[in-house]
């Protein structure tokens, strides 16, 4: 369908878009109970460097195998769908997740891009992260702070409302962090698909 205003179009909402009721309550249900039988470990800034000034959450990165197939085959659905409706990038796809978690007061992450740029990039970043996906494990009532937060100009931060189950997809160069939270945990999967260079 053609528009003057393509952004009223499939709840997109610039510069990011989303998309709600993808998986059943008992699928995410069982996402969870995955992901936290994986257990976790304290995020790093790079490969091997810490610092919770900047980034104070725990992480595990989960790569495909026949246990979580079906996860992955979801996700991959609907992050081609997504770009299909929303960006039209060229994508080759991607093979794992990052499961994260943020739990009390003053967990956050600063303001950061998912694309890595300059001449040091690391070997597992060589095909570049093109667009960022979020997918909302926590219910809103479970949680306060830890909003996601895009800055796209000198002014205040473009908030992206998050509720259990929402999927969350934005250009990967996007500058965005997740705000302190004030009390509580907030859980999500984050993806990122991967693809040729921007031409």
């Amino acid at each position: 369908m053609m528009t003057v205003n393509p952004r009223i179009q499939h709840f997109f909402t610039f510069p990011f878009a989303f998309w709600d009721n993808f998986f059943t309550e008992d699928e995410l249900k069982a996402i969870e109970i995955y992901c936290a039988d994986q257990g976790t470990e304290e995020s790093a800034i790079e490969k091997g460097i810490t610092d919770k000034s900047i980034r104070n959450s725990n992480i595990r990165m989960i790569y495909s195998n026949s246990e979580n197939e079906w996860i992955f085959s979801k996700l991959i659905g609907i992050a081609g769908h997504m770009n299909t409706q929303f960006y039209n990038y060229d994508l080759n796809g991607f093979d794992h997740f990052q499961y994260t978690e943020y739990d009390g007061e003053g967990t956050e992450y600063k303001y950061h891009t998912d694309a890595v740029f300059g001449g040091d990039v690391p070997v597992d970043l060589l095909i570049p992260r093109k667009l960022s996906f979020s997918l909302v494990l926590s219910d809103s009532s479970e949680y306060q702070g830890g909003e996601l937060e895009f800055m796209i100009s000198s002014g205040d931060p473009l908030v992206a409302e998050q509720k259990r189950g929402r999927i969350i997809a934005f250009p990967s160069y996007m500058l965005h962090r997740v705000a302190p939270l004030k009390s509580g945990k907030r859980r999500s999967i984050v993806f990122w698909a991967v693809g040729p260079k921007f031409k």
